[in-house]
């Protein structure tokens, strides 16, 4: 293994940077891995990992063969790619939560409605939720920069302005729509009775329903969504964003979040409500 170390050190200048720049690269993939492993609590697995390296590198020096320290590198290079596959929607959200793309459309919405308008469209989802929360009426609604015509296409098209008497009246029970999910996008609601992507999670909450199933599920599939859920058996106000939940909701945390999604928030603010890195 010394020998194989050495020999992929002690080259010509120009493949010996072409090295080291693969070697800071392997370490960045490392460390990316084991940081999307911890968010996804998924250290047991990063331990196992560790081990098995440690085993590659201890039999490199214990066991005298040639080839021994090639399958070590080869090994690294495997490991390396299959968390990167692993974690690519990790990595995809992360990086569009970070994108120019998303923070210029957040300006946008915020210059062609004004903040004034959007606060109190805030305002009126969270005296919509209140409402059916103290009746035990169930509802789903997210708040996304963009969503795929599919999903919007599930539902009815409605393009209306945002008011607590609107949603309370789409969420009614026995009415057509009640049972599908509110869409709302630039300060719009686009449709109701939509389907969503349900999360296939096994270790959720017990009392988590379809629509609560249905909330993880197109946080996950979109970064930008804030998906609201009133329990219908609790009356209970949670709600997703990029896969992350918060439960049993009052007047204030409801009106937080809902300035997050709304983009009337900085992206600081943001990443401390969600504890987002």
């Amino acid at each position: 293994m010394l020998e194989f170390l050495k020999n992929f050190f002690t080259c010509e200048t120009g493949t010996l940077v072409t090295r080291l720049l693969f070697v800071a690269v392997a370490t960045f993939i490392f460390y990316m891995f084991f940081y999307y492993a911890k968010k996804r609590n998924l250290q047991l697995f990063t331990y196992i990992v560790i081990g098995v390296v440690v085993v590659l590198f201890a039999l490199s020096f214990l066991v005298q063969a040639k080839e021994l320290a090639f399958y070590v590198y080869f090994s690294l290079i495997i490991l390396a790619v299959l968390g990167l596959m692993l974690f690519l929607q990790d990595i995809n959200r992360h990086i569009f939560r970070l994108s120019l793309k998303r923070k210029l459309f957040r300006d946008s919405l915020a210059d062609h409605y004004g903040s004034e308008d959007l606060s109190k469209s805030a305002g009126e989802i969270v005296k919509a939720c209140l409402r059916l929360s103290k009746t035990d009426t169930g509802a789903l609604i997210v708040i996304a920069d963009h969503m795929s015509d599919e999903i919007l296409d599930s539902g009815i098209r409605i393009n209306a302005e945002i008011t607590a008497e609107l949603l309370e009246t789409l969420f009614f029970p026995k009415t057509p729509l009640h049972d599908g999910a509110v869409i709302i996008m630039a300060n719009k609601v686009v449709a109701a009775g939509c389907y969503l992507p349900l999360t296939q999670a096994q270790n959720l909450p017990r009392e988590f329903g379809t629509r609560h199933r249905a909330a993880i599920g197109v946080s996950a599939a979109y970064p930008d969504a804030t998906a609201i859920v009133v329990s219908e058996e609790t009356g209970i106000i949670s709600a997703m964003h990029d896969s992350n939940i918060k439960r049993y909701l009052d007047n204030k945390q409801l009106q937080n979040i809902l300035d997050c999604a709304m983009g009337l928030a900085d992206e600081s603010a943001e990443a401390r409500l969600w504890g987002e890195n």
